[in-house]
């Protein structure tokens, strides 16, 4: 008698879940026609508008190329703070400040203050987008070597908007090689030049 009312159970079981089974089915797969041309209109819009994007971005990224000094020139250059314009990016993509302000040295390394600004959006370490930052860095001038210590991040150019800071203990931050050809010799160089170290002595 038992084993009769389980049989049944099972088979009333397996006869609800067929039953359901297309049910749900054919509820998820329900959708209207004006529900559909809706969904299809959005979908289009959003490409149409993907697109436009994408081509007004070339066309500034096009115009900045022709332009390098031009773009740099929207910058504010921040005189106030003493800061020097060092080198642009071929492609517009970045442009490097350095400054005298709070610089100090000690022996053959010198602690310096950079500021570079880009074009477009970047990524920071912890996920956050800027536009411009600032660091603080040492440059081991007999070693030919650089470590920073301080690094603040900016969500707008000209360092405005929201800001994000990375400390770095000096004694924990490895040295870093100055590779020649880039911004950072070219900062190495401004920053170890001989005849200014004799000025500021």
């Amino acid at each position: 008698m038992v084993s009769g009312a389980r049989k049944c159970a099972k088979s009333m079981l397996a006869a609800t879940v067929l039953v359901i089974g297309p049910l749900a089915a054919s509820m998820s797969a329900a959708q209207t026609p004006e529900q559909q041309s809706a969904w299809d209109a959005e979908r289009a819009k959003s490409v149409v508008e993907q697109k436009a994007r994408a081509a007004r971005l070339g066309a500034e990224r096009a115009a900045r190329q022709a332009d390098v000094m031009g773009w740099v020139h929207t910058l504010d250059p921040m005189p106030s703070g003493g800061w020097e314009f060092r080198a642009a990016a071929g492609d517009a993509a970045w442009a490097a400040y350095s400054t005298d302000h709070q610089l100090k040295r000690s022996g053959g390394s010198v602690i310096v203050w950079l500021r570079q600004e880009f074009s477009e959006p970047q990524q920071d370490p912890r996920g956050g987008s800027y536009l411009s930052y600032v660091q603080k860095v040492e440059y081991d001038c007999q070693k030919n070597r650089v470590r920073p210590s301080l690094v603040i991040y900016y969500s707008d150019n000209n360092l405005r908007g929201v800001t994000q800071s990375i400390d770095m203990d000096p004694k924990q931050t490895q040295w870093g090689s100055i590779v020649p050809g880039t911004l950072d010799e070219t900062n190495f160089q401004w920053a170890c030049d001989p005849e200014r170290a004799r000025k500021a002595h």
